[in-house]
């Protein structure tokens, strides 16, 4: 059943109490009403209270020191799909030798993560730390019961004697898209895609804007979705291709593709990237034929068990490598950009492929980074991804170390793959990449204008074998990517 959910997006509730273990029960009390107002209910308002017990008490241990009594906030906040229940203190900054040593905070930590479905950390330097719970808003899922909803007349293969028509979705249409990315993938993808109150909010929310090809009978029978990090972003991501299996080979990705193309086109964004995966050459080449170019290969992005029903069902074997693409759709402001010396030709190379307008500054490994403390935000994600990503908030001299004692830490929680988003605004971010490189940091790609700028991904694999020649590249170019990170990961320390 869907959350009935009387709060806009953003933040909800603010609460400050002191540190010691008589705050404990009545902020239990208070994060437990207000998750009850979402929905939440039973069991998992249990999990909620566990979850905020186990939070409280790690922070009370790790920001003050014994016998000092301090203060801790709580913030609750709506955001699509999900309920946030962020701890922060302005105490003594995470030690992270200290948390790796202490059986005490590293079992609440892992705690954490079993009792809610995400779990971010953002380290303020001194400015202290915020812990973020994520629980996921409760939705029936769509996939139940779907496969005994298609008669067999329904699921043999058929071709509309009419052309569909495109356009945009409306929020109440989210079943339908949900019903249809089931058809398309079973239950191998993606898990937000099964709930369609997640996908309407995210539509109504000005986060999510879906392409789909519709039936004169009002049948959605394929889609193409475009996600936006904000409501007023500069790009957006184009993923979530989805076409029932009964009406392939219509040409209809390439037509969503243009007609989403046109939508932000006029709306102003500078541009559109996606990702495609290298199982086959047919999304490349599509890609490529409409004008997009590569910027980037992760190496071991998804789950080898996200399968394509009726296109062989074959799961790889290994994690699926994934190509990034970036389409230039309105001319971009000039930006001067901070190049690591190691990756400055080969993005120089994606940039004169892609048109971008540049003014490029190389910087070495060597060269200094200035003093202060560096503040992380780390997030997390399962299902089928299992990855984790770092993005600094300010880079300081102790960076590199810092970046490394999470990496080790969240490897042996059996992260399979680290991403570390840079941007190439800051000549600090340059240099720590090339000294990062020297520690099994891999070049990943550049994802144009998507934080105001450029935004530098490195990729950090946790024993993941990754074997090239089970990876389907197309253009010279994406040949060039592929076997530049491929002798990374095979000098790799």
């Amino acid at each position: 059943m869907a959350a009935s959910v009387a709060f806009p997006y953003g933040p909800v509730a603010r609460t400050t109490v002191g540190s010691q273990p008589q705050s404990l029960r009545p902020v239990q009390l208070w994060a437990a009403e207000f998750a009850r107002c979402f929905g939440i209910s039973g069991d998992e308002l249990t999990r909620i209270e566990l979850a905020v017990e186990e939070a409280f008490m790690s922070v009370a241990q790790s920001a003050f020191e014994p016998g000092e009594s301090g203060e801790i906030t709580l913030v609750l906040e709506h955001r699509p799909g999900s309920f946030v229940i962020a701890v922060e203190d302005h105490g003594l900054p995470l030690d992270l030798k200290q948390l790796e040593e202490n059986e005490g905070l590293a079992l609440n930590l892992l705690l954490l993560r079993h009792l809610l479905d995400g779990f971010s950390f953002i380290n303020r330097g001194k400015e202290g730390k915020r812990l973020e719970l994520i629980k996921q808003l409760p939705a029936e899922s769509v996939a139940t019961g779907m496969e005994q909803q298609d008669t067999p007349e329904q699921q043999a293969a058929v071709c509309p004697a009419e052309q569909p028509l495109l356009r945009l979705l409306r929020p109440d249409e989210s079943l339908a898209l949900a019903q249809l990315a089931y058809r398309s993938y079973g239950y191998t993808y993606v898990s937000d895609f099964y709930y369609p109150e997640r996908i309407r909010e995210r539509m109504a929310g000005g986060l999510m804007e879906t392409c789909a090809a519709v039936l004169p009978d009002g049948r959605i029978i394929a889609a193409l979705s475009l996600f936006y990090d904000r409501a007023d972003a500069c790009v957006a991501e184009c993923g979530a291709a989805m076409v029932d299996p009964r009406y392939r080979g219509l040409s209809l990705f390439k037509e969503m593709k243009l007609f989403l193309f046109d939508h932000a086109r006029c709306k102003g964004l500078y541009g559109i990237y996606s990702e495609a995966v290298t199982i086959h050459p047919y999304t490349q080449q599509g890609n490529l034929s409409l004008g997009a170019r590569e910027t980037g290969i992760l190496l071991s992005y998804v789950s080898e068990n996200v399968a394509f029903k009726k296109i062989g069902n074959e799961l790889m074997g290994q994690r699926q490598a994934l190509v990034y693409f970036y389409y230039r759709l309105n001319r971009e402001p000039l930006r001067t950009v901070w190049l690591p010396a190691l990756y400055a030709g080969l993005i120089r190379r994606v940039y004169a492929e892609n048109g971008l307008n540049r003014q490029v500054e190389e910087v070495a490994a060597t060269d200094r980074i200035a003093g202060g403390e560096t503040r992380l935000a780390i997030r997390i994600r399962r299902d089928a991804f299992n990855d984790a990503t770092i993005e600094p908030q300010r880079i300081g001299s102790d960076a590199c170390v810092m970046i490394l004692h999470h990496t080790r830490e969240l490897c042996e929680k059996k992260v399979e793959a680290v991403y570390l988003d840079l941007s190439l605004g800051s000549p600090e971010a340059a240099a720590l990449a090339g000294q990062l490189a020297e520690k099994g940091y891999l070049f990943a790609g550049i994802i144009p204008e998507l934080e105001n700028g450029d935004l530098l991904r490195l990729q950090y694999l946790n024993n993941v074998q990754f074997d090239p020649a089970r990876v389907t590249v197309v253009s010279d170019t994406a040949k060039e990517l592929l076997a530049f990170i491929t002798r990374q990961y095979e000098q790799r320390p």
